[in-house]
């Protein structure tokens, strides 16, 4: 028959194949009418609402990707991959291999702690810089044995560009919104944050302080990075100090050794502080990279390491980014003191301690 007269749409109710008086009436599916006798404009209308609905669903679809896809996410994706994604590749796996067997067999290496570490949630860790190096690697590939995480390690930006591939063991540059994007996604980050500065100051005098923590930029001022990282997470929040005993006489290296003995590192560094900014950054980047490619040539030592984890220090509502840098600093400190018990280099103590351990107790004390 033909339409009502009235301009009002007509809805009906559409039927379902079953009875559809048995359905209740939220449950009804209704749609406007081919005999609808709404005019152009009406429709007009309603398309042009739907339409901007669409619009409106995938820009805000749009904004959440963005959203999502951080900066560090899109710098470093492969960072951001699960732990089992990263240990099961083909890379690490031959890299886990050939570092853990050396480490054994070499080194003696086990990892005493490591019950402390969080399985569930994210961690910070906090350890030494040892002049060679020798130990990061090591102590990277372990940890995920031992405890089944992968820890991303910070490395230094220059050294990231220089072995890129080391990033598909875990290793990422030290870029701070980095660190706190994977805290925040429940991973391990491990860092060093005593940078080259530490690694100077163990190496000059002979390793005289090397056991020592040296957190000062070449500015002087203290290094507070990793805290604020830590603060962002909140109260509660774990971080964990760790350092190999006997790590810096994991390798001798005679020519390093001669340089520092010469005291050419101090004037290198008295030089450089006489110059400009832009030359004095410069001396500094070239110092880092010889002292990097200088300490690979090390001649390894057959010494016994153990990497010894402490005790939490659990970050604080009433702590700022210096009172917690220097928390952690004493803390690892005191598991230095606790565990190394001396803080000078002496490679005759480190190889007693595997070889003939009651001989090393008379070397073990701070001179």
């Amino acid at each position: 028959s033909d339409p009502t007269p009235d301009n009002a749409a007509i809805i009906q109710t559409m039927a379902p194949p079953h009875n559809n008086e048995a359905l209740p009436p939220a449950d009804r599916i209704l749609r406007v009418s081919k005999s609808s006798i709404l005019d152009g404009r009406d429709c007009a209308t309603l398309n042009a609402a739907d339409e901007h609905r669409k619009e409106t669903v995938v820009a805000s679809s749009k904004s959440e990707s963005k959203v999502q896809v951080s900066d560090a996410r899109r710098r470093e994706p492969t960072a951001f991959l699960s732990d089992q994604e990263i240990a099961q590749s083909r890379i690490f796996r031959a890299a886990q291999s050939m570092a853990c067997a050396y480490s054994s067999m070499m080194y003696q290496f086990s990892v005493e702690g490591h019950e402390r570490l969080p399985k569930d949630r994210a961690a910070l860790i906090v350890t030494l810089h040892t002049y060679h190096s020798g130990d990061i690697g090591i102590c990277l590939l372990n940890a995920q044995k031992v405890t089944g995480r992968v820890i991303r390690g910070l490395l230094h930006r220059l050294l990231m560009r220089m072995a890129g591939f080391i990033r598909f063991l875990g290793v990422v540059p030290g870029y701070r919104d980095t660190a706190e994007e994977l805290l925040s996604q429940g991973f391990w980050v491990g860092v060093v944050p005593g940078g080259a500065e530490e690694v100077m100051m163990h190496a000059s005098e002979n390793g005289k302080h090397a056991y020592e923590t040296a957190w000062n930029s070449k500015e002087g001022q203290a290094r507070c990075g990793f805290a604020r990282v830590a603060l962002k997470m909140g109260p509660g929040f774990e971080v964990f100090p760790c350092f190999c005993e006997n790590g810096e006489e994991m390798k001798i290296n005679p020519l390093a050794d001669l340089w520092t003995f010469l005291r050419l590192d101090f004037a290198w560094g008295a030089l450089a502080r006489m110059m400009p900014f832009f030359i004095r950054w410069w001396m500094l980047q070239i110092a880092i990279v010889v002292a990097f490619t200088v300490s690979s040539f090390g001649i390894p030592l057959p010494v016994k390491v153990t990497q010894h984890i402490g005790e939490a220090v659990v970050v604080q509502k009433d702590d700022t980014a210096e009172t917690l840098a220097e928390r952690i600093r004493g803390s690892l400190q005191s598991l230095i003191d606790v565990k190394q018990k001396r803080r000078h280099r002496s490679y005759f103590a480190a190889l007693c301690d595997r070889w003939c351990p009651g001989t090393a107790a008379s070397e073990k004390k701070d001179q």
